[in-house]
C-alpha cells in the first residue's frame, strides 16, 4: 500500500498536493504541542520561545497549504534558491536549535531518542538548504522511504507471525502436559456386603 501511494505521487503530478501535505504536517504538529507545551513549561523564557517556533511553523504551513489551493502548483524559486527547500530546511533548523537551547538552559529534559532525532533535524535541515531540496527531491525520499518501511513491516510481520505461532506451539504443549493422568483408585467396597461375607 505504502509503495502503491509512493509510485502515484512518482508518477502523477501532483508537487503542490505534496506540499500541502507536508504543510499539514508541520501545522499539526506546531498545533498539537501549543497547549501542552505551555502547560507544562515553568520558564516564561523557554515558552516564549516555542511559542515563537511554533507561530513561524504555522506560517509556513500556511505558505504551504495556501500555495496548493489557490495557485495548485508548487513554489517557485527565488534566483537559485528553492523557497520549498528553504522553508522545511528552517522549519527543521529552528526545531533543533530550540529544542538544544532548552535543554542546555536546564528547562527541559530530553532521553537518547530525543538528542538523535533534534541531532538529525540540524543535519537535514542544513542539507536541504544547501542542495535546494525540491518537491521532486521529497518525492524521490518518499518513494525510498516507502520501499524501506514496508520492506521492514513485512520482515517485522513475519517475524511477529513466527514468534505467535511458535508462543501457540508451546502453549498447546505445556496444556497437553498439564492434564492429569487418568489414575485406578481402588474403591472402598460397602462394609455391609463386607459383614455378609463374614456372617456366610
Amino acid at each position: 500500500m505504502l509503495i502503491a501511494l509512493a509510485l502515484v505521487l512518482f508518477i502523477v503530478d501532483v508537487g503542490h498536493l505534496i506540499e500541502a501535505f507536508v504543510g499539514i504536517l508541520i501545522g499539526g504538529y506546531a498545533v498539537m504541542r501549543l497547549v501542552p507545551f505551555i502547560k507544562t513549561q515553568r520558564s516564561d523564557l523557554i515558552k516564549t520561545i516555542n511559542i515563537f517556533e511554533i507561530g513561524f511553523n504555522l506560517l509556513v504551513a500556511t505558505v504551504f497549504i495556501g500555495n496548493a489551493i489557490v495557485r495548485g502548483e508548487v513554489l517557485g524559486q527565488i534566483g537559485n534558491i528553492d523557497l520549498f527547500g528553504v522553508l522545511t530546511g528552517a522549519v527543521l533548523i529552528v526545531r533543533g536549535m530550540v529544542h538544544f537551547y532548552g535543554i542546555s538552559d536546564g528547562n527541559e529534559k530530553g532521553d537518547h531518542g530525543t538528542y538523535f532525532f533534534h541531532v538529525s533535524t540540524l543535519i537535514v535541515g542544513t542539507l536541504i538548504i544547501a542542495q535546494g531540496y525540491s518537491v521532486e527531491h521529497l518525492i524521490w525520499l518518499m518513494l525510498a522511504l516507502t520501499i524501506g518501511s514496508a520492506t521492514y513491516l513485512s520482515v517485522d510481520a513475519y517475524g511477529g507471525y513466527n514468534l505467535y505461532r511458535k508462543r501457540k506451539q508451546m502453549e498447546e504443549a505445556k496444556r497437553t502436559e498439564d492434564k492429569p493422568e487418568d489414575i485406578d483408585v481402588p474403591r472402598k467396597e460397602d462394609p455391609d456386603k463386607e459383614q455378609d461375607q463374614i456372617v456366610s
